[in-house]
């Protein structure tokens, strides 16, 4: 169904076209993100920003990756016949994965709060924007 909303319709120079089309590839926003939030002057997100998210979504990548691992290595204390050596060898690695997940999900949030500065400190899931 097509929105009722009003809408604008502007007449622009090749120019500014150019220009409006530059800031919604910075910024990537639509035409129409960039015109709300220019008419509210409200600021156009930056390209720091977006590394930053992307950052985080990395750290988030790497963290499943570690849980995987981590799974996976549960498996292995899970099996009979296995070397009193080699059982002490997976708890130290489990520990250690366990410490590097603590440290990426920390300094996730930290840089979350960085580009968030308005949101409470908290896990990175939940609704924790009161």
């Amino acid at each position: 169904m097509p929105s009722r909303k009003p809408f604008a319709k502007v007449l622009l120079d090749p120019k500014d076209e150019a220009r409006l089309n530059e800031l919604c590839a910075q910024s990537r926003l639509s035409r129409s993100q960039v015109f709300k939030r220019l008419l509210h002057n409200l600021p156009l997100p930056s390209k720091g920003t977006f590394e930053g998210w992307d950052a985080i979504t990395d750290l988030m990548k790497i963290n499943a990756d570690q849980a995987r691992l981590g799974n996976l290595l549960k498996l292995a204390l899970a099996e009979v016949d296995v070397p009193a050596d080699l059982l002490t060898q997976i708890r130290a690695l489990s520990g250690e994965i366990a410490e590097t997940q603590a440290l990426l999900k920390d300094t996730a949030v930290t840089l979350r709060g960085q580009l968030q500065p308005r949101r409470k400190s908290g896990g990175l899931g939940g609704d924790d924007n009161t």
